[in-house]
């Protein structure tokens, strides 16, 4: 029988985030801080059970940043070790060049291709190339004492630069090991935002969707769109009338507004409209639109009756207690 990815069935918080951990850490703690605050028992429910699968996945953040900075702690370690090999091989050469003129058959032997195989390659082809002077040249130190020393100064080199080089490719393996562990609880916490916060958010909210995006927003999960606050008002009641300074915005009919109320007394009403003066009310329909407590909607200036002999964005607030307004530009 046929199958199909029908797309109600798709979890499009982790498919979203399957290329940024950022995106995932910021939606996941974003909700969950709004989570936290509330008061409504079905919420605080709904954040007891996901907390668990929040808290995990910000653990791994955490242990993949700090791995991070320890390996690239014990990787600019090593290579400090390794960018030292220079001034080694100018103290190493003299005493060797004494006994084994530059060019001569041992010289040769020992240094085959002079300096290059400790500068040029990747860095384990140059700790592999000190491993060699060192073992070539503990052939040669029962001859000539006087190598005795060089031999162990390039041998004690080369354990402090293996050593280092060691505990980085750990360091390497342990951070690797992390990210794996990080993505799987990436998928893991992906499906419990989708199942539990996401699917308990719709149960509560079902004949009101939009106040969904009070706890999660979606602007974190999609890159399409950013959003930037106008302004924050503050409107007493009984009719009173406020303006919304839109100085910084380029108004067409087409401009998106994000507009919440969220006044949880209620009655909180706020009725949002352009009109032709700065005190204007909301005159015949079409009056703009009317938000109600805890209200959360985007909108285009059409939608609230913007047109060229109605340019200023006004609230009215008909209810008797003060209502606070948010206004956000869409972009």
């Amino acid at each position: 029988m046929a199958t199909q990815n029908f797309r109600l069935l798709i979890n499009g918080f982790e498919s979203q985030t399957r290329t940024s951990h950022k995106k995932a850490v910021s939606l996941s703690t974003d909700t969950t801080d709004k989570l936290r605050v509330t008061t409504d028992p079905a919420l605080q429910a709904i954040y007891t059970i996901y907390l668990v699968h929040h808290e995990a996945y910000i653990a791994l953040n955490l242990a993949v940043e700090i791995s991070e900075g320890t390996y690239k702690g014990k990787t600019a370690g090593f290579e400090t070790i390794m960018n030292t090999v220079g001034n080694k091989l100018r103290s190493w050469e003299p005493p060797i060049r004494v006994l084994f003129p530059e060019d001569s058959p041992v010289e040769m032997e020992i240094f085959p291709n002079k300096r290059t195989p400790f500068y040029a390659g990747t860095y384990e082809q140059r700790l592999l190339a000190v491993k060699a002077l060192r073992d070539k040249l503990l052939e040669y130190t029962v001859a000539n004492p006087s190598l005795v020393a060089v031999q162990a100064d390039v041998a004690a080199f080369f354990t402090l630069a293996n050593t280092a080089r060691q505990t980085q490719q750990g360091k390497e393996g342990e951070e690797s090991g992390l990210r794996t562990q990080r993505e799987a609880q990436r998928v893991i916490t992906m499906n419990a935002y989708w199942g539990i916060v996401y699917a308990g958010l719709l149960q509560q909210f079902y004949t009101t969707p939009d106040r969904i995006a009070d706890l999660i927003d979606f602007g974190l999960l999609y890159d399409y769109r950013t959003e930037e606050l106008i302004e924050t008002l503050n409107v007493n009641g009984n009719n009173t009338i406020v303006n919304v300074p839109l100085a910084d915005v380029s108004v067409t009919a087409n401009t998106k507004f994000r507009i919440k109320n969220p006044t949880e007394q209620t009655g909180s009403l706020a009725i949002v409209y352009f009109g032709n003066t700065l005190i204007a009310g909301p005159g015949e329909p079409p009056i703009g639109i009317v938000l109600n407590g805890g209200d959360n909607r985007i909108v285009t200036a059409a939608e609230l009756g913007f047109a060229d002999s109605k340019p200023f964005l006004n609230i009215m607030n008909p209810s008797t207690n003060t209502v606070e307004v948010e206004i956000w530009e869409v972009k």
